[in-house]
């Protein structure tokens, strides 16, 4: 039987059955995790609000760690965080001298952690690391399924637009679309696959660009420029993204 793909576009639907999750949040926090990981970094943890991020930085400060804090709020970084969301200055700040790190965001971390309560397993993904990202999700099992971030719990076109590409690369490798999958399909080819265009129409892309992330929103618009397969690990207390 063939592997199926189906595409939820928000958070804030109900998520079907399936034996792998991708999650999405291509503005910025699953291409800013794909950063960490390729500049170096080694764990990173999901928090779902800024509050639990501090309480966790604190817990692994006081295990002998020196985490970093990441993430955003309306896209700038919180009062006391070390860094943004941004995976250019990410990078520039040499996340391997930093191998364990704390993120919180407005949408993208949240969506994670959802797609983690199912207990199947779960990989963030984003446009950068997405043909890696997809094929390991082909050996999860046959019923895949993506969890679009979205912006303040409705449907965003950045993040559709993602999963459209990621359904019609899935299409090529012998995969069956669902409805949702297939609206995703469609919004990606009648944006004629431009993902810079498609980013900056988006409502939170105009945002990106008002405040002169320019180069953060062209950096995440590169296709297949990363190898990295990050999976995020529930087994242990708290959960840890890691890759293979």
């Amino acid at each position: 039987m063939s592997a199926r793909c189906d595409v939820v576009l928000s958070p804030a639907e109900a998520l079907p059955e399936a034996d792998c999750w991708l999650v999405i949040d291509i503005l910025r926090a699953t291409t800013t995790m794909c950063a960490y990981f390729d500049g170096g970094g080694r764990r990173l943890h999901p928090a779902g609000s800024i509050e639990e991020a501090f309480a966790l930085r604190d817990r692994l400060a006081a295990d002998g760690g020196s985490p970093l804090l990441m993430g955003e709020r309306n896209a700038l970084p919180p009062p006391g965080f070390d860094l943004g969301n941004s995976p250019l200055e990410l990078l520039a700040a040499d996340p391997a001298t930093r191998p364990e790190a704390v993120m919180a965001t407005t949408n993208g971390t949240r969506a994670l952690l959802k797609a983690s309560a199912t207990g199947a397993k779960v990989h963030p993904v984003c446009a950068r690391n997405a043909n890696a990202t997809l094929r390991a999700a082909l050996d999860a099992g046959e019923r895949i399924g993506i969890l679009c971030a979205g912006l303040y719990g409705r449907p965003a076109l950045d993040d559709t637009a993602c999963a459209g590409l990621l359904a019609e690369q899935l299409l090529a490798l012998g995969a069956a679309l669902e409805d949702g999958a297939k609206i995703a399909l469609s919004v990606w080819r009648a944006g004629r696959r431009n993902l810079p265009a498609l980013l900056g129409e988006s409502v939170h892309g105009g945002r990106l660009l008002s405040l002169g992330f320019a180069a953060d929103m062209a950096y995440a618009a590169e296709i297949d420029a990363s190898a990295a397969v990050m999976t995020l690990r529930t087994g242990d207390a708290p959960p840890v993204v890691l890759t293979a």
